[in-house]
């Protein structure tokens, strides 16, 4: 049988840490919906594998340890280009996961692996949840792999330079983590994250419990200056520091 898999690239991409003011167009922030997976050991796990790869990253990586699964777009109170992501937007995804979103499952994070663009650690999505929660996304007659192949992953670190891809790959089997791990999930978040910066940390929007199908926490100030006065409701319990 023929193998139509694509070949994997031999070397690394460079990222470049600047301003990418062409693809932002003067919008502050590029909103995702992610699974928070921010926890003491696979923090350390993340630490342990940028340290380990060091000479080949791009330093400053912020990014609390997080799984993407779906890009929404720059938030804004009135959209005027194909990938402004306006509040009506969001109700509209919120409202599809109080009726199709899973209830919680589990992940398992597993060994470390690469993009060409990034070095990451590999997840199975061992129950099925984030493809639920992605075809909740896109909607029930949606193929959400349909022209973007999709791989679950915890980013830990962006290439700073291109490096022989075969040899990082076998550095990194030889970096000691205490994987794999099993890790319950409870909440899909709403993040955003500065589109100035490349690999600046996550700032938390809001949080939608797979339990009880509310969002739990928001962030209205920050919410505010993305979406506009008004434009958001949501139940807060508890302030977010962001």
């Amino acid at each position: 049988m023929k193998n139509t898999a694509a070949a994997r690239p031999e070397v690394t991409l460079a990222s470049i840490q600047r301003d990418f003011v062409e693809w932002r167009k003067e919008r502050s922030h590029y909103a995702v919906w992610a699974i928070d997976v921010d926890i003491p050991a696979l923090r350390a796990a993340s630490a342990a594998l940028r340290e380990h790869l060091a000479d080949c990253l791009l330093p400053d990586y912020q990014r609390q340890a997080h799984v993407t699964v779906h890009l929404c777009g720059f938030p804004a109170a009135v959209p005027k280009l194909d990938d402004d992501y306006p509040a009506a937007v969001l109700q509209e995804q919120i409202a599809a996961l109080q009726a199709g979103a899973p209830e919680p499952f589990a992940l398992k994070i597993c060994a470390p692996d690469s993009f060409v663009s990034a070095a990451y650690l590999s997840v199975d999505d061992c129950a099925d949840g984030i493809l639920a929660i992605r075809r909740t996304l896109t909607g029930s007659g949606s193929n959400p792999e349909y022209g973007f192949p999709y791989t679950p992953h915890v980013t830990c670190g962006l290439y700073r330079g291109e490096f022989s891809l075969p040899e990082l790959i076998q550095r990194m089997a030889a970096c000691e983590l205490d994987l794999p791990m099993h890790v319950q999930i409870e909440r899909l978040t709403l993040m955003a994250y500065d589109a100035a910066i490349i690999g600046g940390p996550l700032s938390i929007l809001c949080e939608f419990d797979l339990a009880t199908r509310q969002i739990q926490r928001l962030d209205q100030a920050l919410m505010t200056a993305l979406f506009g006065q008004g434009q958001v409701h949501a139940r807060t319990r508890r302030p977010i520091s962001v």
